[in-house]
């Protein structure tokens, strides 16, 4: 199993289990290096083989391009001293794809599971620079892979239309979150004490970077503050585009409360599950269904504003989770009821849905 990224408590690790649980010996490589807190993370957990990758600082830069191809390079010599049967390979980086696809070549034997989390280049707001030559050929590693491999699993529908996959040859996948007892009983008891009162708290969780739609979740905080609520603004997590971020929201009148990033789950769940919506808004160039904090939000029991197409925008559509705004068309806010938001949580982004998926694919296999 490969993951360039710290996914493995929100993908890999059932799955492995459960390969564990059909017999096979299993290895998990993953990167020392968190993508997100910027850190590393050699360690973390006692069961995977890290991988070093040069660190760096800025997500558009040179240095992230090396990091993810040294991380490509030391794959290649693992799959070719190791020779596994089966390889499981979460996609991008795209040059990892390249390596696996590689391998599967000389070895028709193995067998090569895709698992795309994410469409690279698609979802990198890169203008005109996506149309030049070394652009194409990154997406094409990544193609070529798609191709070959026995089996895609993709994160979101919007990934598997885009990508023009059948259902002969690819699934659905959605993240899931795993809570504790604790976390739920926390979660339902502040439920329990939301007041319907003329104050509307947003939520706001996770990166705060360039691809966040800043103007759009400000243009929302203006028409509800129009509407004459009083409204408060929090948010965790941290980025380059923090202090603008939070320059806008106060700009608009609301308080804002930026906490920076927090890693404890409880505490998340108190700041905050007691609000009355979170904001699910990136950049209109962004090709993605389905954010980790969409889910994160659906735990927490917050209906989402939205403005994301596929899988959430149709989630919202259908299951009345949420409001969806388009950009130049912002609907009234109405009052949803955090049960219901919960209910679509458990149905669709457990442990559980995961494992039963993969298995029944392997064994296919």
């Amino acid at each position: 199993m490969i993951s360039c990224f710290d996914w493995y408590k929100v993908r890999l690790e059932p799955i492995r289990e459960m390969l564990i649980e059909c017999g096979y010996d299993v290895t998990v490589l993953i990167a020392d290096f968190d993508h997100i807190k910027k850190m590393q993370i050699a360690g973390k957990y006692d069961e995977c083989t890290y991988i070093y990758v040069p660190p760096y600082k800025n997500n558009l830069s040179i240095q992230r391009i090396h990091s993810h191809f040294f991380f490509g390079k030391s794959v290649n010599e693992w799959l070719n001293d190791v020779k596994p049967e089966l390889i499981y390979c979460q996609v991008p980086p795209n040059n990892v794809a390249k390596y696996c696809t590689r391998y599967r070549r000389e070895n028709p034997h193995t067998k090569l599971i895709l698992d795309i989390i994410d469409l690279w280049p698609e979802s990198i707001p890169l203008g005109k620079i996506k149309k030049t030559l070394p652009v194409k050929i990154w997406k094409g590693w990544r193609d070529d892979a798609v191709d070959i491999a026995d089996h895609i699993f993709l994160e979101c529908e919007l990934y598997q239309k885009k990508l023009g996959l059948g259902l002969d040859k690819s699934s659905i996948l959605y993240i899931f979150k795993e809570q504790t007892e604790e976390e739920q009983i926390l979660i339902k008891k502040i439920i329990r004490e939301k007041r319907d009162e003329e104050k509307i708290r947003f939520a706001y969780l996770g990166s705060m970077n360039h691809i966040i739609d800043i103007d759009g979740i400000i243009s929302v905080v203006k028409k509800i503050k129009n509407h004459g609520y009083e409204c408060e603004f929090h948010a965790v997590g941290d980025g380059e585009s923090r202090e603008r971020f939070k320059a806008a929201v106060e700009s608009t009148g609301c308080k804002a409360y930026f906490y920076g990033s927090i890693f404890d789950e409880l505490e998340k769940i108190k700041i905050l599950a007691p609000c009355n919506y979170a904001f699910n808004m990136m950049k209109g160039d962004i090709s993605v269904g389905l954010t980790i904090k969409s889910i994160d939000y659906l735990s927490y029991g917050l209906p989402l504003i939205n403005n994301i197409k596929g899988d959430t925008w149709k989630l919202v559509e259908d299951e009345g989770i949420g409001v969806n705004v388009e950009a130049k068309n912002i609907p009234n806010i109405v009052r949803i009821e955090s049960k219901g938001v919960i209910d679509i949580y458990q149905k669709k982004f457990t442990r559980r849905t995961v494992t039963q998926s993969v298995e029944k694919i392997i064994r296919g296999l």
